[in-house]
């Protein structure tokens, strides 16, 4: 009885050593997978930001650079500041990729509306 305890502890013994490195292997794949998924994402976020849409508001300078204040009160700087320049003062229609976290267009175009009465 003694020996047959003492050969069931063995194989326990021995399928837990066996277990566990396998366990650890298992989370190490699984933690390699979770990294790159997490490295995507930022990927998939900068190609939602290409996305090109339109703005409306109106070009004007704040601290030299010329600025877009949309018509929902945000603030964009323009990355083509001699495309704006030209607009200084109109209400127009942006057309470009934004940069939210920068607060920043990248322009595309830029063309003149009617003001909007109030």
């Amino acid at each position: 009885m003694k020996k047959l305890n003492l050969l069931v502890m063995l194989v326990a013994m021995g399928v837990i050593a066996w277990a566990v490195p396998a366990t650890s292997a298992l989370a190490v794949t699984h933690n390699a997978a979770l990294t790159a998924q997490q490295e995507e994402e930022p990927a998939q976020a900068t190609e939602a930001q290409a996305e090109t849409q339109e703005f409306t508001g109106k070009i004007a300078q704040h601290n030299g650079k010329y600025v877009l204040h949309t018509d929902d009160n945000k603030a964009y700087q323009l990355d083509d500041q001699e495309k704006a320049k030209a607009f200084d003062g109109k209400r127009v229609k942006v057309t470009g990729s934004s940069d939210e976290q920068a607060m920043l267009i990248k322009v595309v175009e830029i063309e003149e509306i009617e003001e909007v009465e109030q």
